[in-house]
């Protein structure tokens, strides 16, 4: 189900039933152990918290103007080795984010979650239009009996030296909390995002309607769940992370920091491998920050590689049946060559 959280909340949200979203109604015999995280590229994930599947953005070619289903077809397949599809989020409507999300919609049937922009191009393109949720931000989303989705609006990523009040991409991100026999496991993911003063600053939509602070809507998900804070932090943008990272690392007691939003600067092919390396030394003061708060940056080496997240923290796991599927090596980089990041020397500005 579906509840609106506070005042920033849309006021006349109806609670709604969802479909397709795993779970059964024995609660102690199917609470799940871990979250099973998988990568596939700028800031694709796929969660797998016992037999809930949840997927982000989907992207799986950019550039790109037209969906793919050849290609969303053939991930899916090699996904569904490990888990299923039942729910489709979206970080914000760009290029390398949105493209082939309703084409994911279509073919799993998943309830699909969006900025309302976002269903009615869904809508257009075939998918009915019960299937897509449009939110707007503080929306409390109750996935199965575990599992509970929060969403936050946030805001979208900008250069250097600017600021912005709204009136850019609506962008959202995702606080998920799910309840396992040892503890209750917390993340937070981003597609995008500035930092510094946009996090403190209302965000006033195009329709004129003050959407609130990122920073305060964050606060206000946080509070809502009756959590501290949250363990595991998955940070977009590509760059000038260290804006958002000196804010909500200390605040919200951040353990872990896997970044995401990379390789994939002028385009990237799934099928080849990851184009370039995330580097820590790219982003000196980011660098700098989390090893001062003793927080690891655990991040991927190519495309599909798979993390599980339960009460002993984060590691890497085996994922080698699903990158066979997908034409990868086992481990390491490959099959295509893999060259530096053409932002190489811009990743952080004067004054981050």
């Amino acid at each position: 189900m579906i509840f609106p959280l506070g005042a920033l909340a849309t006021a006349t949200m109806l609670a709604i039933g969802l479909t397709a979203c795993g779970g059964s109604d024995d609660d102690s015999n199917n609470a799940p152990e871990n979250v099973r995280m998988t990568w596939f590229g700028i800031t694709n994930w796929h969660y797998q918290v016992g037999d809930l599947g949840i997927m982000l953005d989907g992207a799986v070619g950019y550039p790109a103007r037209n969906p793919n289903p050849e290609m969303v077809a053939k991930v899916h397949e090699a996904l569904k080795l490990k888990g299923t599809v039942d729910v489709v989020l979206l970080g914000h409507l760009h290029g390398d984010h949105s493209v082939d999300t309703p084409e994911w919609a279509k073919q799993t049937q998943a309830q699909y979650y969006g900025s309302k922009a976002a269903c009615e191009e869904a809508v257009a393109y075939g998918i009915p239009a019960a299937k897509c949720t449009a939110l707007y931000g503080g929306e409390k989303v109750v996935l199965n009996e575990h599992v509970t989705m929060r969403v936050v609006r946030w805001v979208h990523s900008i250069g250097c030296g600017q600021l912005q009040n709204g009136g850019g991409i609506e962008t959202f991100g995702y606080l998920f909390t799910a309840k396992t026999p040892a503890k209750t496991l917390t993340w937070y993911v981003t597609d995008s995002g500035a930092g510094g003063r946009d996090l403190t600053t209302d965000q006033v939509d195009r329709d004129g309607v003050n959407r609130g602070a990122p920073l305060t809507n964050l606060s206000n998900a946080v509070r809502d769940a009756g959590i501290g804070g949250f363990e595991v932090w998955q940070g977009g943008p590509e760059s000038r992370v260290v804006n958002q990272a000196r804010t909500v690392v200390p605040a919200f007691d951040v353990r872990y920091f896997m970044p995401h939003h990379y390789g994939a600067r002028g385009g990237f092919n799934i099928l080849n491998g990851l184009h370039y390396p995330y580097s820590e030394d790219e982003m000196p003061e980011l660098k700098k920050l989390l090893a001062g708060a003793n927080v690891p940056q655990i991040y991927s080496k190519n495309f599909f590689d798979a993390f599980v997240y339960d009460k002993d923290g984060v590691r890497q796991v085996d994922n080698a049946e699903v990158k066979l599927a997908m034409g990868l090596p086992a481990s390491g980089i490959g099959p295509g060559v893999q060259g530096e990041n053409p932002r190489a020397g811009e990743m952080e500005c004067a004054g981050d």
